[in-house]
């Protein structure tokens, strides 16, 4: 098993993040966070330095978390984020774990978030991770995942499929990357039973927020039916 290395990257990630791509990924965790207030068990899988983490938390002063990521280093960053937020070290509890190997103590989460976290597995894995995170949820749950995506067509095809290339040929080198290309996780949602998304994309497509509920669950808002996919440059 290929097993994923970012203790070297925390100190440094939040500042490459900006310099390349500015406050978009962010905004991306950040797009449904409002749809979400209803949302009391929540497990972040992925969330790194803990900004997505502290945002939910000061936006919804009755939720609790599990935080899962492989990475101590960015756990400890997540850790003194949320320190200056009054009362919310109580109501998180942090995993330092690969996903592949968590074994999850409950099956009543009604929020999962994802991001930037589903194209770091390879084809053989995704499918069964995320039937791993499915099987943990209420039938009423709300699924919000982040990530670069190769849109279907036009010129923003080929850029970023260029692009994308050149960030898993240096993740694979500097974080031991489980991924060398990316994989749609479109199709395995659907076969989950979880659909249709609601959506905001960036950059042509390159950069998606979703917001995922079931087909046959109640989590829908008002105003919450399938969105087509919005760009924003």
């Amino acid at each position: 098993m290929r097993r994923p290395q970012f203790d070297r990257l925390a100190p440094m990630y939040a500042t490459l993040e900006r310099i390349t791509y500015g406050s978009l990924l962010q905004r991306c965790r950040i797009e449904w966070l409002p749809t979400v207030s209803h949302a009391r068990s929540a497990l972040l899988v992925g969330d790194g330095d803990g900004r997505f983490l502290a945002e939910l938390l000061r936006s919804n002063p009755e939720i609790c978390v599990d935080s899962i990521d492989v990475s101590q280093g960015m756990l400890s960053l997540a850790r003194k984020r949320i320190d200056a937020i009054r009362g919310a070290p109580d109501r998180v509890r942090f995993h330092q774990q690969d996903l592949r190997e968590w074994n999850p103590d409950r099956a009543d989460y009604d929020l999962i978030v994802t991001h930037f976290l589903l194209d770091c597995f390879p084809e053989s894995e995704l499918a069964w991770v995320m039937a791993k995170l499915d099987a943990c949820t209420r039938p009423d749950a709300v699924w919000l995942s982040s990530d670069f995506a190769i849109p279907p067509g036009g010129w923003h095809r080929p850029l970023a499929q260029l692009t994308m290339g050149a960030m898993y040929l240096a993740f694979r080198a500097v974080t031991n990357l489980p991924a060398s290309r990316w994989v749609d996780p479109t199709p395995t949602f659907v076969a989950l039973g979880w659909g249709p998304p609601r959506v905001q994309s960036w950059l042509g497509g390159f950069l998606r927020a979703e917001r995922w509920t079931r087909c046959d669950g109640t989590a829908s808002l008002p105003n919450a039916a399938a969105d087509s996919p919005v760009d924003h440059f």
